[in-house]
């Protein structure tokens, strides 16, 4: 169907936005997220902000952005809901996926809710496997907690043997990175796991000998909420441990709230709730596909 509607590709420009905020406006009842990131997608000369125009005005959009390291990502598909249903979606994601195979990369992943099928279609008909499902856990801030001790770089040699820990293996070495309002997924690499040390982002329990259970987490400039991007122990006592610990973090850092993802099935599902953790009735499903 879409074939016979002539759509152009192209990058997203300046002047579409207000016709892209305006049929973006009621994505969810709260709104979306595009508002926020409009100016710096459309920025960034890596990857692309594609609008498919139609008639001479866009009706959708996408991006692709590149993680680095081979990683590509897919986010933010929307098609104006007077144009829907004439395969506008499937055709943005099929574009997405030959322009992420022409940039050279090596993989390239999305994230969609567990109900969109649609997504998952689009997906499933492209190639893409379901490689993981993360549920979103939320719990208050609590000064009953005390933080965990901040890492440095000079507690780099106990960090690079957690990179093949069970967990990560579980994971496939994945793990959330949360940039611009928006959860990716990318391989927690030594070269991230630096960064993320120098950034004053990594936590950990101390035991003996080394530690005995970290994470990576921040507080979100602006938002009354810290979040865990991982999060990983040697038992469960010790998961527990940590989980509390950033309430405790979210509390120092004046938060009101932490919250992180935990794939289903790990040992996280039953630590975070140990916790004071609240499971929501949101998933994510990752999926992924090679491109070479």
């Amino acid at each position: 169907m879409a074939e016979a509607l002539n759509l152009i590709f192209r990058r997203v420009r300046l002047d579409d936005k207000p016709r892209v905020l305006d049929f973006t406006a009621r994505t969810w009842n709260d709104g979306d997220y595009i508002v926020d990131v409009f100016d710096e997608w459309q920025a960034d000369p890596a990857g692309q902000f594609t609008a498919v125009e139609l008639e001479g005005q866009p009706v959708a959009i996408g991006k692709l952005t590149e993680l680095g390291a081979g990683e590509l990502w897919l986010e933010g598909i929307r098609v104006d809901p007077a144009q829907r249903r004439k395969g506008i979606g499937e055709a943005l994601h099929n574009y997405h996926v030959d322009l992420a195979r022409r940039l050279g990369g090596d993989v390239l992943r999305y994230a969609t809710d567990q109900d969109n099928t649609i997504s998952q279609l689009f997906g499933a008909r492209t190639g893409f496997q379901h490689i993981g499902s993360y549920r979103w856990h939320v719990a208050d801030a609590s000064t009953d907690f005390a933080p965990p001790e901040t890492l440095s770089l000079d507690d780099w040699p106990a960090l690079p043997a957690w990179l093949a820990s069970p967990l990560m293996q579980s994971t496939r070495g994945l793990y959330q990175r949360h940039q611009s309002l928006q959860w990716r997924w990318g391989a927690l690499t030594e070269s991230r796991l630096r960064a993320h040390l120098a950034a004053g982002q990594v936590f950990g329990l101390p035991g003996k000998p080394g530690l005995r259970a970290w994470s990576i987490g921040a507080r979100l400039a602006g938002w009354d909420e810290a979040q865990v991007y991982h999060l990983d122990g040697i038992d469960q006592p010790s998961l527990v441990g940590m989980a509390q610990a950033m309430r405790g973090y979210a509390a120092e850092s004046g938060a009101k709230r932490v919250a992180t993802t935990a794939l289903d099935p790990s040992p996280l599902i039953d630590a975070l709730p140990e916790a004071g953790y609240h499971a929501e009735d949101f998933t994510l499903f990752i999926f992924e596909l090679g491109l070479r």
